[in-house]
């Protein structure tokens, strides 16, 4: 019994370090967002100078599974007071999930690292798959919506896993 129960606990601790921690958004109304996300790994800085992003209910499940209910939506394109920074503490791949605020529209989404394009991809409504970049390097990261407005539901970051030598 007790090897039972140890089995049962270790399985339980292997699910737990697996998990993701996904970053969700919190509604508010806009001009009183919290300005900062974060999750263990990435954290999430806003700017928003002219008080149109806000978060509100949005249920949406994407292909992978992953299902929110809430939206960040950012209420214009992407511009001096309409900004979201991420800063990355591991490397791995950044899961985005994110669609266009439009019906009709599909809009562009570009992530960046300094001048460096890391992913640039078109978003539409109705596709339900996360934008996936490749982290390489930890540090600063922008995401980008130069054509309109964009509802992001979730960002999580993949942490690369360290390789283990084999023993000789």
């Amino acid at each position: 019994m007790k090897k039972l129960i140890f089995t049962f606990v270790v399985a339980l601790m292997a699910l737990a370090a697996n998990a993701q921690k996904i970053m969700t958004f919190n509604q508010f109304a806009p001009g009183n967002n919290p300005l900062v996300y974060h999750t263990d790994n990435l954290f999430m800085y806003i700017v928003d100078n002219k008080n149109k992003m806000e978060c509100d209910e949005g249920i949406r499940t994407f292909r992978d599974g992953k299902r929110f209910t809430t939206r960040l939506k950012t209420g214009g394109r992407s511009a001096r007071g309409n900004q979201i920074f991420l800063s990355v503490k591991a490397k791995g791949k950044l899961h985005i999930y994110a669609a266009s605020s439009s019906s009709e529209e599909n809009r562009p989404i570009t992530v960046m690292k300094g001048t460096t394009v890391m992913v640039s991809d078109v978003i539409e409504n109705y596709n339900k798959m996360p934008i996936i970049v490749d982290i390489e390097k930890i540090g600063e990261y922008q995401i980008m919506y130069p054509e309109g407005p964009i509802n992001i539901y979730g960002i999580y970051l993949e942490e690369e896993k360290p390789e283990v030598a084999p023993h000789p």
